[in-house]
């Protein structure tokens, strides 16, 4: 009898073996189908390597993390250029304000909020791959050679920038003082890309200006702000005691193509405007023990507050912006805002490096999150456009072809028309030069013309048809917030 169940026992091992080999089998069948039907990549057999290895490895001290651990200490020990791909790797794909900046790459990024830098002069962010244009800064090469807000920038020198990482494509842009760089531009309603060549110079940034605008019956005191600098909030001070000096309590903020900056300079701005404890943003992270409500120290003065915004006012502008409509303090006029409604913080890494990442967004004083949404104006208003007054654009006397070397009050006139156009880009005089080709080139292909950079007859009368057919953009949301007080 003990002899039977001893047989019986070891068959049903047997049986109960085979059973388990052929649900292996079973399984890994499954598995191998699923992997197929899978795309395979290599980051995705890593994992699977490391899940099994932590699993079933008999040694109690491996784990998923100390197996990445050890590959990854010994692969940047053989090739420490890795690290620094890994770690741009990891921080763009949080989101595209998300990035891992190099020792030197930090330095020059943090330069650039300063209000001093070397290149062409324009502030720029990223949008899906896309370095745009929010604006020029004031008397930078860049606006003498006619860049504008919302121009994409696709290329410098022999470089395509689009889809390159934010910082490399700056750092293609930026140069040495004195030397020359070729962009290429696209432009709203102009089909073919705009290249230009423009002299790299140190390009001082004054973050706000002031003007008083005076009517029959009352005084406004207009106070720009072209982007979130360090010390914005100082400057800003000083345009308000301005405004009190000229005896106007009537305030337009311009925040149009303004992209953003420091969020605590937005802060400290609209603390200037709002009663004590009035909220102004908040922080809102992804755990609620991190979160951080801004609010208002208080102020006794008084202001009529109207806020100008357009479809390039982003980040700090928004939170100038929600602040004071929210709290009831201003009123919003021009478009809907970019809708960039997150906040980044940069912290540094032990080689020296710098992280700026994605850490919060950033809510509005009744609690709403404005990202990719933006914030509706109080009064919708977009500008109109006029015919050109043709009065000051005489006709070409249709008598000389003009090319590259030749000059002329025609030439300028030409680089005038096609400036308004806004096809040139450069300095405005009578030397037919390289910019004044390209532009003529770009025209004669968008207008079906044989495309050879040459000013010729049918070029001159066909511009000048144009031109008179053209419009110019009338400022109605200035108008529209001046009609507000």
């Amino acid at each position: 009898m003990k002899k039977w169940l001893k047989s019986a026992v070891l068959w049903l091992v047997v049986v109960s073996m085979l059973a388990s080999v052929n649900t292996m089998f079973v399984f890994a069948e499954e598995a191998q189908v699923q992997q197929t039907e899978e795309e395979s990549t290599l980051a995705g057999d890593i994992e699977r390597i490391i899940n099994n290895l932590s699993l079933f490895s008999r040694y109690n001290e491996v784990s998923k993390e100390s197996l990445y651990q050890t590959a990854f200490e010994t692969i940047f020990e053989e090739d420490p250029v890795l690290y620094e791909k890994v770690l741009k790797a990891m921080l763009s794909s949080i989101d595209e304000h998300s990035v891992y900046y190099n020792e030197e790459e930090a330095s020059q990024f943090l330069l650039d909020l300063n209000e001093e830098v070397t290149g062409i002069g324009v502030n720029v962010f990223m949008n899906e791959g896309n370095i745009i244009v929010s604006q020029p800064i004031p008397g930078s090469p860049a606006e003498k050679a006619g860049i504008k807000a919302g121009d994409i920038i696709v290329g410098a020198d022999n470089y395509d920038l689009r889809g390159m990482e934010f910082e490399a494509a700056l750092d293609k842009i930026r140069g040495i003082e004195g030397t020359m760089v070729k962009i290429k531009i696209i432009r709203s309603g102009i089909s073919e890309p705009i290249s230009f060549v423009i002299e790299r110079e140190k390009v001082t940034q004054n973050p706000v200006d002031y003007e008083l605008i005076e009517t029959e019956d009352k005084k406004i005191a207009k106070i720009i702000i072209y982007s979130f600098t360090e010390t914005v909030a100082e400057r800003f001070k000083e345009a308000l005691d301005m405004a009190d000096k000229d005896g106007t309590s009537n305030i337009i903020i311009d925040l149009r193509d303004n992209g953003g900056g420091y969020l605590d300079q937005a802060v400290a701005i609209a603390d200037m405007f709002l009663p004590k404890d009035a909220v102004i943003t908040t922080e809102d992270h992804r755990f609620a023990l991190l979160n951080k409500v801004y609010t208002a120290s208080g102020t006794d003065k008084k202001y009529n507050v109207v806020i100008l915004v357009n479809e390039m006012s982003a980040s700090a502008s928004e939170v100038l912006t929600a602040a004071l409509l929210d709290n009831e303090v201003a009123k919003v006029v021009g478009q809907k805002t970019f809708g960039k409604g997150t906040v980044q913080t940069m912290s540094y890494t032990p080689d020296g490096g710098m992280m700026k990442y994605t850490s919060a967004y950033y809510l509005t004083p009744n609690g709403e999150n404005i990202n990719k949404v933006g914030i509706t104006p109080t009064v919708t208003v977009e500008n109109s456009f006029k015919p050109v007054d043709m009065t000051e654009y005489e006709m070409f006397s249709l008598s000389k072809t003009y090319r590259v070397g030749d000059k002329g009050e025609e030439v300028k006139l030409a680089k005038r028309m096609l400036r308004l156009l806004g096809i040139f880009v450069g300095e405005v005089n009578e030397v037919y030069d390289e910019n004044l080709k390209i532009a003529v080139h770009s025209y004669q292909k968008a207008d079906g013309l044989f495309p050879y950079g040459v000013l010729d007859i049918t070029t001159q009368m066909n511009l000048y048809d144009t031109i008179k057919t053209a419009k110019v953009e009338n400022d109605d949301q200035l108008q529209a917030a001046i009609d507000i007080f």
